[in-house]
């Protein structure tokens, strides 16, 4: 194990670029949906990163294994990557009021998953430049 390793660098940082990788997802399914409000038939989209989050959540809280937190993150890794957006259960019309909030609402998480990847990287720097010297 890395000295970055032990300070989180791993699944942390993991777990952060999924997180951004999830907001954009969010973000596109908000923009689609707004840009669709007035389609005759269209049926809003959600991130389905959220959903599988909540099994994340649950492991970590856990406290199971790093192997467990690793296998799930791959399995959101993977459906980000094939099938980010789905039907949103049980809305039948594009709310943009309420789109509108979701997207500030993920504008300012999209912000705050930004400003703590940059703090991972300052203690990842500053552990680096202490083993060097």
């Amino acid at each position: 194990m890395s000295p970055i390793d032990s300070i989180g660098g791993g699944v942390t940082q993991q777990l952060l670029g999924l997180a951004l990788d999830g907001s954009m997802s969010r973000q596109a399914a908000i923009a689609t949906n707004i840009a669709n409000a007035e389609t005759p038939g269209y049926q809003p989209l959600a991130a389905r990163f959220d959903d599988l989050v909540q099994q994340l959540r649950a492991v970590v809280s856990d406290r199971a294994h790093d192997s467990d937190t690793r296998q799930l993150i791959g399995t959101l890794s993977r459906t980000l990557d094939t099938e980010p957006l789905k039907v949103e259960a049980g809305a039948s019309k594009v709310e943009v009021d309420m789109q509108m909030g979701a997207l500030a609402k993920n504008n300012l998480q999209y912000q705050a998953l930004i400003a703590a990847q940059n703090q991972l990287l300052s203690i990842e720097q500053l552990v680096i430049g202490d083993k060097g010297g």
